[in-house]
């Protein structure tokens, strides 16, 4: 048993650092990741903090697993392997089964917290800024993914849609690549997925497009942004008036 646990452990590690290589979508992720934090929990009898968890993550991603929210944001389900895998980091870290590089502690954490809706809400962030303003990341998932973790159990997630952006350069005639990509999301704890999930602006276009700003506005909308985008819902559909 003794040796079955210590490649579990080793398992959960993979899981976070080589998730393309452990699973090839969100559900089939979070199949991988829930045996295996249901083997450890076995082996340490710990049923109830298993169950205790299994019904956070059913109340917090709902019906269709966590890789639901995901997918029905930004599409396509082997996109979110990485996602699926940081969501049950969190578990397994707080468990004692995952170590990462980095603690924060309190006062780290609370500022982050603090810090994070004013900055990402609606704007262009890229990730060398979130290593800038925080400091080294606790965990790096699917070489996308910035996690940050508090000494109390609390885990921040700051996802990238590619590792590495990719563009063309007409200047020169070619692709170049980017490798300080932009932050399309950032999830803080939460009750539910909705109320942790904050989008920058490039999270918002992803999710809905250029015009996002008609019928999703942000927090920080300006008067005169509303009353524009009240006048394009008005045009869209005249007979209803504004839908918002």
């Amino acid at each position: 048993m003794d040796e079955l646990r210590r490649r579990w452990l080793e398992a959960a590690h993979h899981l976070m650092t080589r998730s393309g290589m452990m699973a090839r979508s969100g559900p089939e992720m979070e199949s991988v990741a829930g045996n295996l934090l249901a083997d450890l929990c076995f082996a340490d009898e710990r049923d109830d903090e298993l169950e205790a968890i299994r019904h956070l993550l059913s109340r917090r991603y709902g019906k269709y697993g966590v890789h639901g929210p995901f997918a029905a944001i930004f599409g396509r389900e082997n996109r979110c392997t990485g996602e699926v895998a940081t969501v049950y980091g969190e578990q397994f870290h707080r468990l004692g089964y995952l170590e990462v590089d980095r603690e924060l502690g309190a006062s780290e954490w609370q500022a982050l917290l603090a810090d994070i809706p004013g900055r990402f809400e609606s704007k262009d962030v890229r990730r060398s800024e979130v290593e800038s303003r925080y400091g080294p990341p606790s965990m790096v998932v699917d070489r996308r993914i910035l996690c940050y973790a508090s000494a109390s159990g609390g885990w921040a997630s700051f996802d990238s849609w590619e590792s590495t952006a990719r563009y063309y350069d007409n200047g020169a005639y070619r692709f170049t690549s980017d490798d300080d990509p932009l932050i399309r999301l950032v999830r803080v704890p939460a009750d539910d997925f909705e109320d942790g999930m904050i989008l920058t602006l490039y999270g918002k276009v992803l999710r809905w497009g250029p015009g996002w700003w008609i019928h999703h506005p942000g927090p920080d909308a300006s008067a005169e942004s509303l009353a524009i985008a009240a006048q394009l819902r008005s045009v869209e559909n005249p007979l209803f008036g504004d839908s918002l």
